[in-house]
C-alpha cells in the first residue's frame, strides 16, 4: 500500500499560478506553474481576470504536477489552496462568474477610500478589522459596485476572492477564510464578520453576499469532488483546506509566528512589503 506521504499546495498568485508537492517534513519535492492572465482597462484603472480561465489554468497546473511526481494521486494526503488577496469575485447561483473578477490592483474605488478617510470612517473601521482600508479591499469594491453596477450584485449569489473561487471549483463549497473575511468585513479579535462594520460601509442590504467562514486551523475542510478530481489528476475525496491569504501563509512559513526570535519577513514580488 502506498503511503500518503505528500502534501500539495496550490497558489493562485498575481503573477504565477503554481502547484507544489512537499513531503511531511516540509521539503519541496516538485513544483510547476503557469503565468497568470489578467487585463488592464480604462487606462489601467480597472484590472480584471477571467475566472473560468483561472480555474482551467489551476487545474492544468495540478495535472502537470501529477505527471511530474510519481504516484501523486495515491501519495497525496491533502491539498491546500491560497492565492492573491483582496479583490472581488462574484458568482451566481449556478456557480458561474457574474463578471470578470476585480483584482487587488483595481483602483476604481479609490475615491470611496478617500471619502472614508476624510469622514473618519476609515479609522473607525480599522479599530475593528485591523486593516487600513484601501482600494484593494472587497469592501470598497462592493460599495462601488452597489453604487454604479447594482445589476451585477443583484445577479450574484456570493462574493469571494480568487482562492475562494478555486476552492469552490475544487470542493463545491461556497466559503472564504478567516483572514480575508475579518480584514474586509470582520472583527479580528472574534475572527468573524462584524455587523457594525458591514453597516459602516452601507452594505447591510448586501449581507447575503458574504459566504460562510472556514478555518483550516480548526480542522475545517472539504473533499475534492469527482469532477475536480478528473480535471486535476488528484483523487476524489482528497481533503482540501482553504488557506489564509498568501502573504500570511508566507509569513507563517518563514517563522514570523515565533515570538522568541527577532523574525522578520520581506516580500519582493507583485506585492512588496516588510513584516
Amino acid at each position: 500500500m502506498t503511503t500518503r506521504d505528500l502534501l500539495v499546495g496550490l497558489d493562485a498568485g498575481t503573477s504565477v499560478i503554481k502547484a507544489v508537492a512537499y513531503d511531511r517534513e516540509g521539503r519541496q519535492v516538485a513544483a510547476t506553474g503557469t503565468r497568470n492572465i489578467y487585463a488592464r482597462r480604462e487606462g489601467g484603472l480597472a484590472v480584471e481576470q477571467d475566472l473560468n480561465t483561472t480555474w482551467r489554468d489551476a487545474a492544468q497546473v495540478l495535472s502537470r504536477l501529477a505527471e511530474i511526481v510519481p504516484d501523486l494521486a495515491s501519495r497525496a494526503a491533502g491539498l491546500a489552496v491560497t492565492g492573491q488577496g483582496d479583490g472581488t469575485c462574484l458568482v451566481d447561483r449556478a456557480g458561474e462568474p457574474v463578471a470578470p473578477a476585480w483584482l487587488w490592483l483595481d483602483a476604481r474605488s479609490a475615491a470611496i477610500v478617500e471619502d472614508f478617510e476624510r469622514s473618519g470612517r476609515r479609522q473607525a473601521i480599522f479599530r475593528t478589522t485591523g486593516c487600513g482600508l484601501n482600494g484593494s479591499n472587497q469592501s470598497s469594491h462592493l460599495l462601488w459596485l452597489d453604487r454604479h453596477r447594482p445589476d451585477l450584485l443583484d445577479r450574484a449569489d456570493f462574493a469571494c476572492h480568487v482562492k475562494d473561487w478555486l476552492y469552490f471549483r475544487l470542493t463545491g463549497e461556497r466559503c472564504t477564510d478567516v483572514s480575508e473575511a475579518t480584514f474586509t468585513f470582520g472583527d479580528f479579535r472574534r475572527r468573524a464578520y462584524d455587523e457594525d462594520v458591514i453597516a459602516a460601509f452601507g452594505l447591510k442590504h448586501r449581507r447575503g453576499l458574504l459566504p460562510p467562514i472556514v478555518d483550516a486551523l480548526r480542522g475545517e475542510h472539504h473533499a475534492l469532488t469527482p469532477k475536480a478530481a478528473g480535471a486535476t489528476g488528484l483523487p476524489e475525496g482528497l481533503p482540501v483546506v482553504l488557506g489564509y491569504v498568501d502573504v500570511l501563509c508566507t509569513a507563517l512559513a518563514a517563522g514570523l509566528y515565533d515570538r522568541s526570535a527577532r523574525a522578520g519577513v520581506s516580500i519582493v514580488g507583485s506585492t512588496g512589503m516588510h513584516m
